[in-house]
């Protein structure tokens, strides 16, 4: 099982090799006879103990010594690593000092070098003896390979699986009935564009992929609808030959001994001609095209319908073969696999036979977070066992130091990790460092493995680049997985916990988690640590850090939110303790309540780094700026933090300055030295446009990336730097903020600034905040901007005319906000250059708000078939008072979403044309206009819609006609305050109907006889408020309810005396009732309340709520068979 020992330190010598060859390095032994020396006899020693790592790798599984030899290497090969890193810093503060002195005078010049030579001397001095204390080290290794007998060039044998079968076993795989039935579906359905069709079956080893194949090849309708079928195991190794002479073999029923491959591709073409037939290819590795394409070529012989299933572990082979929708195969819920536990644990045993034992197994099942492999292998390894403590034993040890011998767990997933390409084994293995369930960002993840210098620029691409293609590898192979929901609006990713074993079994005693109440195993060989933070993490727990004195990583984690200053840690943690770690690349102190760093910080002369977003922090101490490794630095939401280092320009490795949510009031001097910067969140321009803060410091910046926001850009005086600043040829810009602030008079110069500040058309997403020129710059709308998918004009109070923004070719979505001086859009909004491509093609989402003055809206534009809006999804009008008129949805075809809040529209208009009377799409309608009175003549044709909301329509008397025919797909309805809306429309509302509210509806409530709900037979949901509808003795009547109701509110009957109980007694179904704002209330009905009741909540209703109180209220043995009831807002 150690055998990935090896495979880690083939790695980790890689890198070694790398950083011997890197500029720092040789520019650094330049001169230096012993230090060049000393070097070149490591890299021989490294590269004779190379030769015999192979060897080594299968003989450790054995051979306990070998283990162990494997592990001194790698931590020898560590302290070599570091000791490169050492070589490359003093060469990166020779440079940084030299440059620093350029500028100083020639005397001192002089001087500092008389002062620094014997510094320099004892700096070599000490890295020579370093190199010799590390060469003899290796030596001594070395040494011992001769003893262990490991040989130079042994090849590393394949792995010995199992080839796999067509046969399935015979009892039914868990949980996969779904699965089964959507593949055979797809294999039936010959109505595809692709003659032959391939269908991927891609998931993480042991997920069952092959029996799902298994099963969808042996079932009898696929046998009776193909002609030919055919399996093959590929296994790693694609060859081309043996697959198409198992194919060949096994539709001619005969073994095949031809090894030519034209001949054989030439008879499986005439076997196949007009045939329809099924291929399975499991187990697929090879994801290079070419070998794909050469076995297909005989296959498009076949008829059409023709399917061929692949089953693979990564994605990018689905990629490269399928035709059709990948199946991803996911877990099995917990009780399949108990289920398929059970039958392999228990065999011929009855279950039930020994309870304790089923206990014990539900618990351990659950360690397989719904693999089937591993359900499957732990059945097996428990099914001669009758002994709890046996199982017990399994339950609270790790799974994964089960031997070879006792389970194919390990065996299945070291299969994976054993095939990874070198340079993504050690960023697997680094992963070791998060617990399990803890969800990452892809970013994150990349900014580590970039600090622990395991990612390398090549191919023009950036390190980040490759960092995110070594990510994408991983998840293709299953080694990630998505993950619920988004962090930072970046998606989240996850590992199965099995993967984290490996991941940990990997790494080995190199990395240490401190998880809930461990205690903390420290060794000098561990090189990172990561613990979950808790409110309050004292130095006790970390005093064994100590030890620790190569530690590279120290990354707390938290799997809330981050908050700022959420976490407190010990001053004795952050002021003594870490700056004693000089190995550390890697530094988290997010969201902790600290307030400064120590000065210290500088000993951290390899940290590569440095998180202190969500912080107290007001500013980084000076000795910040001789961090020169330093490539990261997080400050994000450091809402205290006022400025940053004046030297910062010194940081020259630094890539990624985030400083969003701080209140910085200017910028650092020199900031476009840092020209390899990637990330630079903020840029602050501050009232001393003639010092340092000078927007032209952008000039060099061209490699930024991501967000750039630029704030303060009523300070500039010259207009001419905005031009300086280069924004043109910034193309890696994805967003771009461009933000005024205060008042000015002079909106030329805005005007000037902004037509200056003109972005590189890759741009995606721009965003104007208080921008004072009367007009837009040309260049906003211009064609070119073909990228352009979002744009948002905020606050630009002295605008009076909408640009042409309709020319923007793939603008999705448009937010206008507070532009007060906007009185009209018309024509000139849409645009119009004389071609035939229509205006807004590409516009999902348009939202107006705070439009204090808008008054009209002319909607001209596009054409009879597709609207002025052809393609928009969602539509908002929001705080917009004076615009008033209809509204034609005509120009709104594909509509999903229509808010209209505090608006003066009156009216919504269709045509009266058979198909654009129709809208289709349209599926949430929310109204809040008070001069709002009516709907489309002949009712709103809205086939999808689901959910309507109308609030505050004081003048509106009717809802739309024919709504129960019109909106079949109505789930909710809404109608607050609307006080002349006397009835529901002739025919009643939709049958679908599943919840309905009313509020302070006064004469629609007063008709409530009429409202027909006891034909609504889906309606679950009720809530009436009777707010501002005179006096209502009781409710509800009789007949007035459908007895399909779960959920009952009634709200604020000020005269409400009684409920009338036969009203309530047919409501078999209702499980909530709340009784609100009922002041008059004097009691229950005597009929009781419904039996299947289980919640009765109870607010302000003071004379109801003496009769209900536990075991002595006059009406307590009405509600006692209640299992929850709330008394304002607390459960009695």
């Amino acid at each position: 099982m150690e055998i990935v020992a090896g495979a880690f330190a083939e790695a980790l010598l890689e890198e070694v090799f790398e950083k011997m060859l890197s500029k720092e390095v040789l520019d650094f032994i330049q001169g230096r006879k012993l230090t060049e020396g000393l070097l070149k006899k490591l890299k021989i020693t490294l590269l004779s103990v190379n030769a015999v790592l192979d060897d080594a790798e299968e003989k450790q599984i054995s051979n306990q010594d070998v283990k162990q030899w494997l592990e001194e290497l790698k931590e020898a090969v560590y302290d070599a690593e570091d000791l490169l890193n050492e070589i490359k810093t003093e060469a990166l503060r020779c440079k940084v000092e030299a440059e620093s002195g350029s500028s100083t005078s020639k005397k001192f010049r002089k001087l500092s070098k008389k002062l620094f030579s014997a510094w320099f001397y004892a700096i070599d001095k000490a890295i020579d003896s370093k190199i010799e204390e590390i060469i003899e080290r290796l030596d001594f290794i070395e040494k011992k390979k001769d003893v262990l007998n490991l040989k130079a060039g042994a090849r590393r044998r394949a792995s010995q699986t199992i080839p796999s079968t067509s046969l399935v076993e015979d009892f039914t795989p868990y949980g996969r009935d779904e699965d089964k039935e959507t593949i055979i579906k797809l294999l039936l359905d010959d109505a595809t564009e692709n003659k032959i069709s391939v269908v991927p079956i891609v998931g993480m080893g042991g997920m069952g992929k092959t029996t799902l194949a298994q099963l969808v090849y042996n079932n009898v309708r696929v046998k009776q609808h193909f002609e030919l079928q055919a399996w093959v195991c590929v296994s790693e190794e694609f060859d081309v030959v043996r697959v198409t002479q198992t194919i060949y073999g096994s539709i001619m029923s005969r073994s095949c001994d031809l090894v030519d491959l034209n001949m054989l591709q030439v008879n499986l073409k005439e076997a196949l001609t007009g045939k329809k037939f099924l291929f399975v290819l499991d187990d697929v590795w090879n994801e290079k095209y070419l070998d794909w394409d050469v076995l297909r070529r005989p296959f498009e012989s076949g008829a059409h319908g023709s399917k061929i299933i692949v089953t693979t572990r990564n994605a990018s082979v689905a990629s490269v073969m399928g035709t059709l929708r990948t199946h991803h195969l996911m877990q099995i819920s917990e009780e399949d696999c108990w289920l398929l536990f059970a039958r392999h644990a228990f065999k011929s045993r009855r279950v039930g036979g020994n309870p304790n034992l089923e206990v014990i197994g539900r618990q351990i099942i659950r360690k397989c977070k719904g693999l089937p492999l591993a359900a499957k292998s732990l059945g097996g390894l428990l099914s001669s066992e009758s002994n709890i403590e046996e199982w017990e034993n399994i339950l609270k040890n790790d799974i994964w130091q089960l031997s070879d011998k006792d389970s194919n767990i390990l065996p299945a997933l070291w299969l994976s990790y054993h095939y990874l390409p070198r340079h993504l084994k050690r960023c697997f293995a680094y992963c070791s460092i998060f617990p399990k369930d803890y969800v990452f960002t892809k970013s994150n993840l990349v900014f580590l493995w970039m600090a622990e210098g395991l990612l390398q620029s090549k191919n023009k691409k950036t390190v980040e680049e490759v960092g995110e293609d070594y990510f994408d590898d991983l998840l293709s192979r299953s080694f990630f997985q998505h993950s619920q929901g988004q962090f930072d609006h970046q998606p989240v990713f996850t590992m199965h916990d099995l993967i984290n074993d490996l991941a940990k079994f990997v790494c080995g005693d190199f990395c240490v988690r401190l998880e809930d109440n461990d205690s903390l195993d420290i060794q000098c060989k561990t090189r990172h640590f990561s613990y979950m933070k808790t409110y309050g993490d004292g130095f006790e727990k970390f005093e064994a850090l100590y030890e620790a004195k190569n530690l590279r990583t120290f990354l707390p984690l938290s799997l809330r939110c981050p908050i700022v200053a959420q976490f407190h840690m010990s001053e004795k943690i952050l002021h003594d303790l870490i700056p004693t770690l000089q190995c550390l690349r890697v530094l988290n102190l997010s969201g902790y309540n600290i307030r400064n760093l120590p000065n210290s910080i500088s000993n951290l002369k390899h940290l590569k780094h440095l998180d202190l977003s969500y912080t107290l922090i007001g500013k980084l101490p000076d000795t910040t700026c001789t961090l020169y490794n330093l490539q990261t630095l997080l400050l994000s939401y450091c809402r205290g933090l006022v400025e940053l280092p004046t030297n910062l320009e010194r940081l020259i490795n630094l890539r990624h300055l985030d400083i969003r949510g701080t209140k910085l009031e200017k910028m650092p001097p020199k900031l476009g030295k840092l020209q390899d910067l990637q990330t630079l969140s903020d840029f602050v321009l501050d009232q001393n446009t003639a010092g340092y803060d000078d927007i032209v410091e952008l000039k060099e910046l061209q490699c930024l990336r991501g967000t750039l926001c630029i704030s303060g850009l009523h300070n500039i005086v010259h207009v001419r730097d905005a031009l300086e600043a280069n924004m043109k040829e910034k193309k890696y810009l994805n967003q771009l903020v461009l933000k005024w602030g205060g008042d000015t008079e002079d909106s030329q110069k805005d005007r000037e600034v902004l037509d200056n500040l003109q972005p590189h058309t890759n741009l995606k997403e721009l965003t104007i905040v208080s921008y004072e020129g009367t007009r837009f710059p040309g260049w906003l709308v211009d064609r070119s901007y073909s990228n352009l998918v979002c744009l948002r004009l905020l606050n630009c109070k002295n605008c009076y005319f909408l640009p042409p923004l309709g020319m923007l070719p793939s603008l999705r979505e448009l937010e206008i906000i507070g532009l007060n001086g906007v009185v009209s859009i018309g024509a000139e909004f849409f645009g119009d250059d004389g071609s035939e491509i229509q205006q807004f093609r590409s516009l999902q989402v348009l939202i107006f708000e705070n439009m204090r003055d808008w008054q009209e809206w002319s909607y001209v534009g596009g054409n009879e078939e597709g609207g002025a809006f052809p393609n928009l999804c969602e539509l908002r009008l929001r705080n917009c008072p004076k615009l008033s008129g209809r509204l034609p949805l005509d120009y709104f075809p594909k509509l999903k979403r229509l808010v209209l809040c505090r608006t003066n529209i009156e009216c919504l208009t269709l045509s009266q044309e058979s198909e654009r009377s129709k809208l289709l799409c349209l599926e949430y309608l929310y109204i809040y206009c008070p001069s709002f009175v009516c709907f489309p003549d002949g009712g709103l044709h809205a086939p999808n819609l689901t959910n309507i909301n109308i609030c505050r329509c004081k003048k509106l008397r009717s809802l739309p006609e024919h709504i129960h025919t019109l909106l079949p797909s109505l789930q909710s309805m809404d109608i607050t305050e609307c006080p002349e809306l006397e009835s529901f429309p002739d025919g009643g509302l939709p049958s679908e109907l599943k919840s309905l509210r009313i509020e302070s509806c006064r004469k629609l409530i007063a008709n409530r006889m009429q409202w027909a709900l006891g034909r609504l037979t889906s309606l679950r949901d009720l809530r009436v408020d009777f707010n501002e509808c005179g006096e209502v003795d009781s409710f509800p009547e009789e007949g007035l309810l459908p007895n399909t109701l779960s959920s009952l509110s009634i709200s604020t009957l000020l005269s409400l005396k009684t409920m009338d109980g036969n009203g309530l007694t047919n409501l078999i179904c209702l499980e909530n009732l709340a009784i609100r704002r009922c002041p008059e209330l004097q009691s229950l009905p005597e009929e009781g309340l419904p039996t299947s009741l289980s919640l009765l909540e109870i607010f302000y209703c003071p004379l109801l709520k003496q009769r209900c109180q536990r075991e002595k209220g006059e009406d307590w043995p009405k509600i006692a068979h209640i299992r929850h009831i709330m008394i304002d807002g607390e459960q009695i």
